[in-house]
């Protein structure tokens, strides 16, 4: 009797007890687009730091002149890492100054010396007398008339609030020359080979002066020391600086 029930009733059920069976089964995996469970502890352990924002970053002051990018005539950065291993001979000019009159002696001293290590760099600025007017074509198309051999960069502000970073290392870092910042038309700085400002010197020294001359031959030759207080009048020597 009861085999003949079994055999019955196993038939009406065998489909229920089968869906019954298949659904628990697919209840029980988790959903396809489902995220795997993740393990807190494990994920700590491995986490990363990420870098913080570029932005947020402090921003370093350059150490050496070969941090600095200058601001090329064509708009382009002129990196001064481009000048890496030479004398370089930093001038702020102006042709309407009467230090203007230097320019053929700084062209001079420039050809001279330019096969043996010297880069002499012209920066042309308004900022002192309004003695650099006209745009930068102008300006340029003007230091080419007068033969200037040298790289002439663009008009450069070099005081007040705009001025160009390259300047602030120049009279502002630590160990710079005394003198803060440039005060009139042909100032001159030195940076030697190892790209650290190393003197400056006042627009009444000239370039082809026996002081300038003298700084030069001892640097390329490797036996410039600099001075100390009370050295060359017009000239200011960033060890003197590094002193007070």
């Amino acid at each position: 009797m009861p085999n003949m029930f079994a055999s019955k009733i196993y038939p009406i059920l065998a489909p229920s007890l089968l869906l019954l069976f298949l659904s628990a089964a697919i209840t029980a995996q988790p959903a396809l687009g489902d995220p795997p469970k993740s393990n807190p502890k494990a994920q700590s352990k491995g986490k990363t730091k990420q870098a913080p924002d570029a932005a947020d970053a402090e921003a370093k002051p350059g150490q050496i002149a070969y941090d600095y990018n200058l601001p090329g005539a064509d708009g382009k950065d002129v990196p001064l890492s481009r000048f890496k291993g030479k004398l370089l001979l930093i001038v702020n000019l102006a042709r309407n100054s009467s230090y203007n009159a230097q320019l053929p002696a700084l062209i001079k001293l420039s050809d001279t010396y330019k096969d043996k290590g010297l880069v002499v760099i012209g920066f042309p600025s308004n900022d002192f007398g309004a003695s650099e007017p006209g745009t930068d074509l102008e300006i340029q198309k003007a230091y080419a008339d007068a033969k200037a051999t040298f790289p002439i960069m663009a008009v450069s502000k070099l005081i007040g609030d705009d001025e160009i970073p390259f300047y602030v290392y120049l009279t502002q870092s630590k160990g710079a020359p005394r003198g803060g910042v440039v005060h009139w038309n042909y100032t001159k700085f030195f940076v030697d080979k190892n790209g650290k400002v190393i003197a400056r010197f006042d627009p009444d020294v000239a370039p082809d002066s026996p002081e300038m001359i003298s700084m030069i031959e001892e640097v390329l030759a490797g036996t410039y020391k600099p001075a100390k207080s009370g050295g060359d009048k017009g000239a200011s020597s960033a060890s003197t600086d590094d002193a007070n």
